[in-house]
This record gives C-alpha cells, structure tokens and sequence, in this order.
C-alpha cells in the first residue's frame, strides 16, 4: 500500500519540519512524540522516516551489562584462565 501526502518543509525554531499527516501515520502505528529516525541517501536523494526500533535500550546499555557480568563471574575466569 502507497499513501501520498504533498506537504512541505516548514521552519521550526532553526530546524526545517514537516507534517505527516493522520493516514500516514495511522498507516505507520505512528502517534504524536514517537521516536522515529530520518534517514538521507546521497545516492538516490531519498528520505526515509521510520519508527525508531524500541530495542536500542539493551543495545545503548550493551558495554555496561557485558562490564557488570565479567565482574560477577571474574573469580571463575580467574580460576578457568590458570587451567
């Protein structure tokens, strides 16, 4: 399914905006203060505005989980290491 909605860019503070409007957005599961990411590609020109993925915060913590686990289980790699 393809839904068109001509709009334009509008300035918003020193940031350009855009509407995406109520179809589009129902379409998307979209609502009002949902994180998305705009993405640019050079090579065809296009936009692309996607519902950011809501996993990011197991990704965004990954260093301090993966830290937190070694330091529970350092004395049994201490113990593995001299094997």
């Amino acid at each position: 399914m393809v839904i068109k909605s001509p709009t334009k860019i509008f300035k918003s503070g020193n940031s350009g905006a855009v509407r995406i409007s109520k179809d589009i957005m129902n379409a998307a599961g979209l609502k009002v203060d949902d994180k998305i990411n705009v993405t640019f590609d050079s090579h065809d020109g296009s936009i692309v505005i996607k519902a950011a993925d809501t996993d990011n915060e197991v990704h965004n913590n990954f260093s301090e989980i993966l830290d937190r686990s070694l330091n529970e289980d350092q004395a049994i790699l201490d113990f593995l290491k001299n094997k």
